[in-house]
């Protein structure tokens, strides 16, 4: 089954690239929509919906439109590097500019959990930490997935800590 994506840009153009870089990847695209109300409206029959955003629309910003996303959607905001601290919840998966296709891909694939999930009675917070940690470590240090759990993992035995702790750490948080 293919991913519903959801678009909420204030810019044709920059939802026109987001697009383009979503095609043929198993990603479908299925609205683009400007404003939260107008997302808001499209979303309310959808179960599930992955939701890729900028930090801001017309009528709000990333952590006001989580608020009132239902449990099914996830959220996913692309952000200008030195503003992806105003996002405030963790819940909400920021991607800093600049992006290209690869690196958006393996966000949301490392966000989705579509590469092969160890959840381990993990929270879902722990969750969210460890797959940040794990795209901070692919793009810093060009890993794989596989490569950057394993570095994780081993420096969790090599240190004693658990594997969501060791997370924290590695993203210094």
């Amino acid at each position: 089954m293919r991913e519903q994506v959801v678009l909420a840009f204030t810019k044709d153009a920059t939802a026109d690239k987001i697009k383009t870089m979503l095609y043929g990847s198993g990603y479908e695209v299925i609205a683009v929509c400007h404003s939260k109300a107008e997302l808001m409206r499209y979303i309310v029959n959808l179960d599930t919906a992955l939701i890729i955003m900028g930090y801001k629309l017309h009528d709000a910003v990333a952590d006001e439109v989580y608020e009132d996303l239902s449990h099914g959607h996830k959220l996913m905001a692309i952000v200008k590097a030195d503003m992806a601290d105003m996002v405030e919840n963790s819940d909400i998966f920021t991607l800093p500019l600049p992006i290209n296709r690869q690196r958006l891909l393996s966000a949301i694939d490392v966000f989705l959990g579509a590469i092969q999930k160890r959840t381990k009675g993990r929270t879902p917070d722990e969750e969210i930490i460890i797959n940040k940690a794990k795209l901070f470590l692919m793009e810093l240090y060009c890993m794989s997935e596989e490569q950057a759990h394993r570095f994780i993992q081993k420096r969790s035995m090599d240190t004693g800590t658990k594997f969501a702790d060791t997370a924290r750490m590695i993203l210094g948080i």
